[in-house]
């Protein structure tokens, strides 16, 4: 009884332990219930979160059917020749088909030798580098393949975090899904950095070797492959990387044999080569005014980003060999100004004596010696920091308005003001052009006299007694001779009587900004301010037979597929009558042949047919020569940004002249020889040298004179009976010696001959 008694005891004492046990197993298992399943649902979320996060961050579908490489943008000459680029990355983009086979071999086999057989990540070489990294605490070992580098390079930063890692490995593998291996290839070897500031194969040949990727031989495809890996460590162009970059080189040879890409023997004969880069020597900027000019129209346009990485090709209108004559001239001409502009400074600061050297040594040595004490002549009035002379010159295809040439100013870097299209400047005599233009329209004609006295006039700011430039009268005399000499006492009488409203009207019709123009007869001899390109412009009009067209710059842009953006279309407008648009070419004329423009012809050498003006102002402060043959149209303004008087004597003549010849002989260098082509509307006649009238059978002497055909010209009356009409007989070549199939372009002489030469330099305006 006592056994059963104490089983039944035990039996109840071991059944309330197992009660207890439950319990407090079953208040664990709650507690640990009541934590794990927030713990794990946080983490599931958090797990969940971070990644949608990363896939958040991957290309699109898109983004990864679109690959846009940054690639550099190309400015060509006429001619389609490269004359500058704008990139942030230097880089051309090259096809596949035109890489050599062994650089596609040397980069696949000493970066990624499996890269036909992976699927964008090489799991033995990815997991070994896990390892690796994960003993030492950092990611130290990247074993990236191919198309993680290309992940990397296109969409991803450089920084070494294994959350990069990660969204580079599920980029790769994105861009083998959308991407064949060709093409994942042919975007990495035009993607790679490869040193010195340059992207890709092509660069990269064009930089180190000065030659195309498709021209390399196997020892330099060896080299370009091993510059990825460090590429300013390796670069070859740098002597202190020729050790460095021969082992490297010899590595990646190895492993091209290891992968059965090219023999031994082939190896061997590349090692055996010395590593010598042939770097391209990048010539300075060309033509720096008009490359701006580039820049700023694209990147208003088309925005930056396109200018600076979408590879435009930007054909432009620029002759390269006549800017480089023209900047070449203007830079002679500046540096002469120059001298004379410091010669002044010396003699108006005595600065012989401040230094106490012979005034010729002062001179030769003056740049150096006015660095000693710049800061102290900054403070004399007349500062040499005010006295420096410029020079703008514009050069245009009289019939489309394509810019051949252009100078804003005498250095880019000092200064980036375009004086060619900022700088308005007073024209003097170079508008003297418009008042007889405007006169040709209402009835006055080459042969019409006017007797050039003293006159004054009373304006607004009290009598106004002009003069001319020798401060001589010449009595009666012909509007051709007129502006063949530049005399103002003529114009300002043809313009008073056209009328100033005539004149001014004329004038915007012929492109000259209204905001300039005035009804004052001191307007006569160029009292109004212009720019280089808009009165070389006008001029064109002359030239075209009355035809205006817009000055313009960009022939052409393509993107870099090679579908056109925008085209030139020259616009054409008819301004001026082409019989009018001749006379005044004939009248223009006798300014070359035998009026101030003519030391074009006697000293400098330049003999096609051609017409312009000169143009001088006030104290010297502006020259002027504006002149045109039948293909180009030139202007040249010399001056100093301050309106300051650059010296005695220095006229359009002295200044202007000897630039404008030279850019014109170079712009004409292919140009075949033509003249100027006399419209339906212009008769030749007869006119006695004496009187300007009608020829008559006892006039001695006689010349030709142009007029339009409903003209009616006086009969001689100092000889007596007119002979009649000679229509298109000889007389004087105005245009040159260099005329072309007698074209029936003759225009009158100034009569003058000598008397004229002595005088050609005298065309200052004086208002």
């Amino acid at each position: 009884m006592r056994n059963e008694k104490e089983a039944v005891n035990n039996s109840e004492s071991g059944g309330g332990r197992s009660r207890k046990q439950v319990g407090i197993r079953g208040l664990w298992i709650f507690l640990l219930i009541l934590i794990v399943i927030p713990v794990t649902s946080f983490s599931a979320v958090a797990g969940s979160l971070f990644i949608y996060r990363l896939y958040e961050s991957l290309p699109t579908h898109t983004q990864l059917q679109n690959i846009e490489q940054s690639v550099v943008s190309k400015v060509l000459d006429k001619d389609g020749k490269p004359i500058h680029e704008f990139s942030v990355e230097r880089r051309f983009w090259v096809p596949l088909e035109n890489i050599p086979k062994d650089l596609q071999n040397a980069v696949i086999s000493i970066e990624d030798r499996r890269f036909y057989k992976h699927w964008g990540i090489n799991v033995e070489r990815n997991l070994g580098a896990v390892l690796a990294n994960v003993t030492r605490g950092k990611l130290a070992q990247g074993a990236s393949t191919i198309t993680q580098q290309l992940a990397r390079n296109l969409y991803l930063t450089s920084d070494k975090t294994f959350i990069r890692k990660i969204r580079e490995v599920l980029t790769a593998v994105q861009l083998e899904s959308t991407y064949t291996k060709p093409e994942i290839l042919e975007l990495y070897l035009n993607q790679a950095y490869l040193g010195a500031g340059v992207y890709g194969v092509q660069a990269a040949a064009e930089h180190y070797y000065n030659k195309g990727a498709s021209e390399l031989t196997l020892n330099e495809c060896a080299v370009i492959a091993g510059i990825i890996q460090r590429p300013e460590h390796h670069r070859p162009d740098r002597p202190a990387n020729t050790e460095r970059i021969t082992a490297r080189r010899n590595v990646v040879l190895r492993s091209m044999v290891v992968t059965k890409s090219i023999t031994k023997a082939a190896a061997q004969a590349a090692i055996d080569e010395p590593v010598v880069a042939n770097p391209k020597v990048y010539a300075p900027p060309a033509a720096p005014y008009f490359i701006e000019m580039v820049r700023r129209y694209v990147a208003d346009k088309y925005g930056d980003d396109q200018l600076y990485n979408a590879g435009l090709v930007i054909q432009t209108t620029l002759d390269p060999i006549a800017q480089d004559s023209a900047e070449a001239s203007a830079g002679r001409q500046v540096a002469l100004q120059q001298a004379r502009l410091n010669r002044i400074f010396i003699d108006a600061n005595k600065l012989d004596r401040v230094f106490g050297m012979n005034r010729d040594m002062v001179i030769a040595s003056f740049d150096s010696l006015y660095a000693l004490k710049a800061d102290e002549y900054a403070k004399l009035h007349d500062t040499l920091k005010l006295r420096k002379a410029q020079i703008a010159v514009v050069a245009l295809d009289v019939k489309t308005g394509a810019i051949r040439t252009l100078i804003g100013g005498r250095d880019f870097q000092e200064s980036r003001f375009n004086r060619v299209t900022q700088a308005r400047r007073q024209a003097g005599s170079a508008f003297k052009p418009f008042v007889y233009s405007a006169a040709l329209e209402n009835g006055i004609n080459p042969a019409t006299v006017i007797l050039d006295q003293p006159i004054t006039l009373v304006t607004p700011e009290g009598e106004w007694r002009p003069e001319n430039y020798d401060r001589t009268f010449s009595g009666p005399m012909t509007v051709r001779d007129a502006l063949a000499k530049s005399n103002n006492l003529v114009a300002i009488q043809v313009f008073n009587r056209v009328g100033g409203q005539t004149v001014v009207d004329h004038a915007q019709r012929m492109k000259i900004r209204p905001q300039s123009l005035h009804t004052g007869p001191s307007l006569a001899i160029g009292a109004c301010e212009v720019t280089p390109m808009e009165i070389t412009s006008s001029y064109g009009i002359y030239a075209n037979r009355g035809i205006y067209v817009p000055p313009y710059f960009i022939e052409r842009i393509t993107d870099r597929n090679g579908r056109v953006l925008e085209e030139a279309t020259p616009k054409e407008e008819e301004v001026l009558s082409p019989s009018d648009a001749f006379l005044m070419t004939s009248l223009l004329g006798s300014v070359v042949c035998c009026g101030t423009g003519a030391r074009i012809r006697s000293e400098h050498k330049f003999t096609r047919p051609a017409g312009g003006k000169t143009g001088t102002t006030n104290d010297y402060s502006d020259a002027w020569f504006v002149g045109f043959t039948p293909q180009i149209v030139c202007g040249v303004w010399v001056g100093i940004d301050d309106r300051l008087s650059m010296g005695y004597g220095v006229t359009g003549t002295v200044a202007a002249v000897p630039v404008w010849s030279r850019a014109m002989i170079a712009l004409h260098r292919d140009l075949p020889v033509q003249d100027f082509r006399r419209p339906e509307g212009v008769k030749g006649l007869s006119i006695c040298s004496q009187s300007s009238g009608l020829a008559g059978a006892s006039c001695p002497r006689t010349k030709v004179e142009v007029f339009r055909s409903e003209s009616v010209v006086d009969s001689c009356t100092v000889h007596g009976i007119a002979r009649g009409l000679r229509d298109g007989g000889a007389g004087m070549d105005i245009f040159g010696p260099s005329r072309r199939g007698g074209s029936g372009s003759t225009g009158g002489s100034s009569g003058s001959g000598g008397g004229e030469q002595k005088k050609q330099d005298r065309n200052r305006s004086m208002f």
